[in-house]
């Protein structure tokens, strides 16, 4: 009898890492996702500085008069935003104090229908069109107070696990220490019951005009966690990467069923106005150096350069093609 021949092994393209930029950039990323990926690293700072133009484009419109009422973006927290939602998986939930624009990059809402939502001109029909088909994601929407926040999204976590569905809950809250200060029954009802919840705070500093910044607060805040019993992790909240592997963590263990977990992001942000002229250079010339060192994209470009990730052609492709999309995405809201 004769004997068969051996398979041939299966043989897989290998992308060059030179081909890669040609590969539209996903906007979410698989629970497996390794964070020495090249793809990955590239997915990460896409999605960011897509948030930042997003970010600045609502800016430049608020400070043209086209959005009244609309509260402005405060810019330099956008490592902090991506990292809490873009490893979420369909039918996971997010609750945010306030709205952010960076849920709307990860999940791909058009962005007509972004500016749609916001602008006064907005079409009711853009709003509303059955063919643009709503995010997976769960948004919970914002409350008016912080404890609100919490307890409904403890209470979403609760129905989760009483459900037996394998979803979890990601809830960011600015303020930091503040915010812990509202935190009690959540904190108590998730320890308890050990749901699938990722608690997350900011503890912010925040910049000014003036030059002048101020720290909310400079208690480490994983001891609040302790005392409910859940494991607490404070994280550079300007460093994308290292915000995203530890809420993947996270979200990992809430969703094996080993309960909750506080993460507290030290982030640096700061206001539209901070750009404007100011009657002391000295100041102002070190107001822009610290919020250079400190702004989450130039972080990530040093860390892909390291690498031998970075293309300075590649981030320009990229800006020029999404300020072009939301030049003409306000352009049809407005027709």
């Amino acid at each position: 009898m004769a004997e068969p021949k051996p398979k041939r092994p299966i043989r897989t393209r290998q992308i060059p890492d030179s081909q890669i930029d040609s590969i539209p950039a996903p906007t979410s990323l698989a629970t497996d996702a390794s964070p020495s990926d090249p793809a990955v690293l590239r997915t990460l700072y896409s999605v960011l500085l897509k948030t930042r133009l997003l970010e600045e484009h609502m800016i430049a419109l608020s400070q043209a008069g086209k959005l009244p009422g609309v509260s402005v973006p405060v810019l330099g927290g956008e490592a902090t935003e991506v990292a809490a939602c873009i490893g979420l998986q369909p039918d996971d939930s997010f609750s945010s104090s306030r709205p952010r624009l960076a849920t709307h990059v990860v999940t791909g809402t058009p962005l007509k229908r972004v500016f749609a939502q916001i602008l006064p001109s907005g079409s009711k029909s853009v709003r509303h069109d059955p063919a643009v088909k709503s995010p997976r994601l769960r948004l919970l929407p914002p409350t008016a107070t912080l404890s609100g926040q919490f307890d409904i999204a403890a209470g979403v976590a609760l129905a989760y696990r009483q459900l037996g569905k394998p979803n979890v809950v990601v809830a960011l809250a600015d303020d930091g220490l503040a915010a812990l200060g509202f935190w009690h029954e959540a904190a108590s009802l998730a320890s308890r019951h050990r749901l699938p919840i990722v608690f997350m705070v900011e503890n912010s500093a925040q910049s000014h005009s003036n030059g002048a910044s101020a720290v909310n607060s400079n208690e480490d805040l994983r001891d609040r966690a302790e005392a409910y019993g859940f494991p607490g992790i404070t994280v550079d909240g300007n460093d994308i990467v290292a915000v995203w592997r530890v809420t993947q963590e996270s979200i990992h263990r809430a969703r094996s069923g080993a309960g909750p977990t506080l993460i507290e992001c030290r982030t640096w942000r700061w206001h539209a106005e901070a750009d404007n002229p100011s009657p002391n250079g000295r100041a102002k010339s070190k107001l822009l150096h610290t919020r250079w060192q400190n702004d989450p994209l130039h972080h990530m470009e040093h860390y892909m350069k390291k690498r031998n990730l970075w293309q300075q052609v590649w981030k320009k492709k990229l800006v020029e093609e999404y300020r072009a999309a939301l030049n003409q995405a306000v352009a049809e809201v407005q027709r």
